[in-house]
């Protein structure tokens, strides 16, 4: 069987048709909107792509969402702030209740004041860290800032272009202190701090196929004990309580959004029969996936 190519979605109102978003950008090379104002028309689960154009997210309530860059998840916690760049596999999941707001703009947009805008702002680079968590005054500042932007995209100004482009600019200024804010936390984290940090980021790339802990613990150069003991001791949970916490959200997601059978969700989740898959559910959830799905 051939795998089927990721397709590319050169500007937002190409991304826009193909989820069914009835919305529609009237200014080359930038949009912007809520995630609210997505429901009902565009879809709640998107495979795999990529796009032309780079986008900031902040979101106010994530509501179970999930977002894939480079086939990693991408944990989106209290008050994300995160980015997308051309060159990325981006796929994602939302809620009807996700809320905050999408940025999407290609650099020509802002070329005339920044002339190298990997060089200005270094988080959009493809080997950067795509999501970084906001202080509650991080996220009201840029929810101000967005909410302004938009209210210049919805009404005719003569210099409309040129507003929004200086605007984005404050913008991205302001998402850059958020990333030097939080190079400079990172700096200070504790080796036990950084290598539980380390170990939460393989979970979300490989919880589907290591699910003992001995596995991440080779990875990560460290015995199997160090890693539970320094892992329970910075978040309170123990290294597979959180694989297996990592794995069950992906099955929640699965039966939520996927027409797949139980078993067809059970395989991929590398469950050797669809009985494993449904017994680790039922004692996550005190139910099995069939009456999990049927409840929804």
């Amino acid at each position: 069987m051939t795998k089927k190519e990721i397709p590319v979605f050169e500007t937002s109102n190409d991304i826009h048709e193909a989820t069914g978003f009835d919305h529609r950008s009237h200014i080359p090379g930038f949009d912007i909107f809520t995630l609210e104002s997505l429901e009902p028309s565009c879809r709640r689960c998107m495979p795999p792509y990529r796009q032309g154009f780079y986008q900031i997210g902040i979101l106010s309530n994530t509501a179970g969402s999930e977002i894939n860059l480079n086939t990693n998840a991408v944990k989106l916690e209290h008050l994300p702030l995160w980015f997308v760049v051309p060159g990325q596999v981006f796929s994602w999941v939302r809620s009807s209740e996700t809320a905050g707001y999408h940025i999407q703009f290609r650099k020509e947009f802002i070329s005339n004041t920044i002339a190298n805008l990997i060089e200005e702002f270094p988080f959009l680079k493809l080997t950067e860290n795509s999501v970084f968590l906001m202080s509650e005054e991080e996220q009201k500042s840029l929810e101000f800032d967005m909410a302004r932007m938009l209210s210049v995209f919805e009404n005719p100004h003569p210099y409309q272009e040129r507003m929004l482009e200086g605007m984005l600019v404050s913008l991205l200024y302001n998402c850059k202190a958020v990333f030097e804010r939080f190079k400079t936390t990172e700096s200070h984290l504790s080796s036990g701090q950084v290598l539980t940090q380390r170990f939460q980021q393989l979970v979300d790339r490989i919880y589907a196929d290591s699910k003992n802990v001995s596995d991440y613990a080779e990875q990560l150069n460290v015995t199997p004990n160090y890693l539970t003991t320094t892992v329970k001791q910075i978040t309170g949970k123990t290294a597979k309580s959180i694989i297996q916490e990592r794995l069950f959200l992906e099955s929640k997601t699965m039966l939520t959004f996927t027409d797949l059978d139980i078993a067809q969700i059970g395989y991929q989740l590398n469950f050797q029969e669809p009985t494993h898959f449904t017994r680790f559910f039922k004692k996550f959830s005190g139910t099995t996936p069939n009456k999990f799905r049927q409840a929804l």
